[in-house]
């Protein structure tokens, strides 16, 4: 007996020594221009793919999300080219090759994930490789338009990809992926309009229409993503860089376009009850009409720090309304404001008000 401890002193002994010896010498070679030891790499790629599997049993698409919704696949296509296509290429465009001399070497994409892990994949990023986390620390609702794109990344080619994610084919053109930038791209024609459309209508659906909204509103908003007090993985990074200048000038060129809106309905929600609560509000509730403050598709708002809602499509009514009711709530002045008038409102409510101001004239 005594003997045995006196092994098993001696071995723990030994491992101490040998893990700090290990730990403080720097054994094992981090550097990136060396391979990694045999089986070491598998293992812990293997490690990986078993956490994304794992995390992706909890997840649920919401009901408001229809993963084939052509927009929803442009938007993700579009932050693709911005915050993806550095690092993993695009579909018909090639790596640059500083990222070969990446390890891990960040892998050309392809279907190898459901979309509730391409969602996690997105939102949460993975520790020691470079791959961030969402931008926009509190908005679960962005990363399904990374899901939707990713989930249908093989059915593109250069072109669709270009036309997806940029609105043209051509859009991009370079031979491969260019790093420092979009080549040729300034933020009121190119920045903006991929996504928003160059007439700020919002690409059928791919972002938040901004034609004819008001100066004094663009520019808060704006101004409120560049400093982190609006939240949002696709706004922050973009806005993030721009001038009071520039800011101002895109601000003023969407605000002066004019164009009749007509928003895309959900396939869900009782319109006739959503008008009624956008009109009246809800005593019993302790729900405010949302018209009297963002007015209707005729009026328009009462403020011009206020946004025109009525009109816009349905998932952007829908994600605004959980944002203000759960959270991240912007600190922009006026954001208590919505955030109190949200607060009471159910999942049903939500549904019915998008599905009325969706197609409210």
């Amino acid at each position: 007996m005594r003997g045995w401890k006196r092994w098993a002193g001696a071995a723990v002994a030994a491992l101490l020594v040998g893990g700090n010896a290990f730990y403080w010498l720097g054994a094992y070679n981090i550097a990136a221009s060396q391979p990694h030891l045999p089986g070491v790499g598998e293992v812990l790629h293997q490690y990986l793919r078993n956490v994304i599997r794992t995390r992706g049993w909890g997840v649920e698409v919401p009901e408001h999300v229809d993963l084939a919704d052509a927009g929803l696949i442009r938007l993700g296509a579009g932050h693709f080219a911005t915050g993806c296509m550095t690092c993993h290429g695009a579909p018909g465009i090639p790596r640059n090759p500083v990222v070969e001399g990446m390890q891990p070497e960040p892998p050309r994409l392809s279907g190898s994930y459901e979309p509730e892990e391409y969602w996690w994949i997105a939102r949460h990023g993975f520790k020691y490789t470079g791959m961030p986390a969402w931008a926009g620390e509190g908005r679960d609702d962005e990363p399904w338009a990374m899901a939707a794109f990713l989930s249908r990344y093989e059915s593109f080619d250069r072109a669709g990809f270009e036309e997806a994610a940029f609105g043209e084919v051509g859009g991009y053109e370079s031979a491969g992926v260019r790093f420092g930038g979009l080549p040729g791209a300034i933020p009121q024609e190119l920045g903006c309009a991929r996504c928003h459309g160059a007439d700020g209508l919002g690409r059928d659906g791919t972002a938040p229409k901004l034609a004819g909204q008001s100066e004094d509103w663009l520019v808060q908003v704006l101004g409120a993503y560049a400093v982190g007090h609006r939240e949002s993985g696709f706004m922050e990074p973009l806005a993030a860089p721009l001038s009071d200048e520039t800011i101002a000038a895109i601000a003023a060129r969407y605000a002066g376009m004019q164009a009749d809106w007509q928003g895309e309905a959900l396939s869900m929600g009782d319109a006739a009850r959503g008008e009624d609560l956008a009109r009246q509000g809800s005593e019993h509730d302790d729900i405010a009409s949302c018209l009297s403050c963002h007015g209707d598709g005729e009026e328009g708002p009462k403020r011009a720090d206020t946004p025109r809602i009525a009109g816009q499509d349905g998932y952007w009514l829908v994600n605004w309304l959980h944002m203000y009711r759960d959270g991240p709530v912007p600190t922009t002045p006026r954001a208590h404001l919505m955030a109190a008038a949200a607060r009471n409102l159910s999942d049903a409510d939500i549904l019915d008000l998008a599905a009325y101001l969706s197609q409210a004239e």
